[in-house]
């Protein structure tokens, strides 16, 4: 049985053919990618599954951690009294939208006018136009801006006495 020896140009353009392969597989995915996963957070936030903002960002791979942070502290605090690890007061939510999204492009759109008003009673923010990306019914309000708990309403899920929170 004969072996075939490959000589070096064939081995150079396997290495040339691998290294090529392996840098379209990092790279970014393109807008037709994969869904982003946001099943943990809609455990508790179930109406946002059917809310604009984040469908049109889930379906492009942006799910509800690129901009809220993983929050897992909050997810796992059943009485919801831990807040997301990122939140945005209104004057804030340009800011966390131009993390992604060029401040360019969204000046040079005629319909974001009213993002960029002088008059802060006239200025509109993102979510103004594009989706309602809000509680409905809020039971913990939050400063924004520190994550303080100002308000607590409705029940807790666990009690100090529980069961739950007195397992060893």
């Amino acid at each position: 049985m004969s072996k075939k020896k490959f000589g070096v140009p064939a081995l150079a353009g396997l290495i040339v053919a691998c290294c090529a392969v392996a840098l379209v597989a990092q790279a970014e995915p393109s807008k037709a990618g994969k869904p982003a996963d946001n099943s943990y957070c809609y455990v508790c936030h179930a109406n946002f599954q059917a809310e604009e903002l984040a469908r049109n960002h889930q379906k492009h791979g942006v799910g509800c951690a690129k901009c809220h942070g993983e929050s897992d502290r909050h997810s796992a605090d059943e009485d919801g009294l831990t807040p997301p690890e990122i939140m945005f007061a209104k004057e804030k939510i340009l800011d966390g939208c131009t993390k992604c999204h060029a401040l360019t492009k969204l000046r040079a759109v005629d319909e974001h006018e009213a993002a960029f008003a002088k008059d802060p009673a006239k200025r509109k923010v993102c979510t103004d136009c594009h989706g309602k990306h809000r509680m409905a019914v809020r039971t913990r309000h939050w400063d924004k801006t520190t994550g303080k708990l100002i308000k607590a309403e409705g029940v807790r899920m666990m009690n100090k006495n529980s069961a739950a929170t007195n397992a060893k």
